[in-house]
């Protein structure tokens, strides 16, 4: 299995909508992938009023909701799991891995920063491959990522680099 790619970054840095090109590199490569979501604002799957809500709030710590198509688990924890914890749960070896978030964790990672943010905002992280943003670039180093086109070069250049 390839190492994970990270892409961090602060809320509304662009996140999710690159994770989302990727996903469409990935799936027209035919590709399975793992994707895990760190989430630091306690966000909740379940809804309001649904069995499953009603029985994590009499007690339950672990609920399973299996469907024809999908299997889902929300489980009451006391330490939050490190990336690679959750990576050696889900992750299968055939998948590429997409982490987005885990700051923390020793992987290569893809910073995508806010305007005004500058490469010292982010000097407590390690493993950074490369600064992207979804604005204009406002430093040399950082990498355009204003278009879905952009970003999906950039991945596809380092898939080919990985050997993936």
């Amino acid at each position: 299995m390839v190492a994970p790619l990270q892409v961090v970054g602060f809320k509304k840095s662009g996140k999710t909508t690159t994770i989302n090109d990727f996903l469409a590199v990935l799936k027209r490569q035919h590709q399975p992938v793992c994707v895990l979501k760190h989430d630091a604002h306690n966000a909740q799957m379940d809804q309001a009023g649904t069995d499953t809500a009603r029985f994590t709030a009499a007690g339950a710590q672990t609920v399973l909701l299996a469907t024809d198509q999908a299997t889902m688990v929300q489980q009451q924890i006391t330490q939050p799991p490190t990336a690679a914890q959750l990576i050696a749960a889900y992750a299968q070896p055939e998948q590429f891995c997409l982490l987005e978030g885990f700051k923390a964790a020793a992987y290569p990672k893809l910073v995508l920063v806010r305007p005004g943010e500058r490469p010292t905002d982010f000097k407590q992280l390690s493993h950074i491959t490369a600064y992207a943003s979804l604005h204009t670039p406002e430093f040399s180093a950082c990498l355009d990522f204003s278009t879905s086109a952009q970003r999906q070069a950039w991945f596809t250049t380092y898939l080919q680099k990985e050997g993936f």
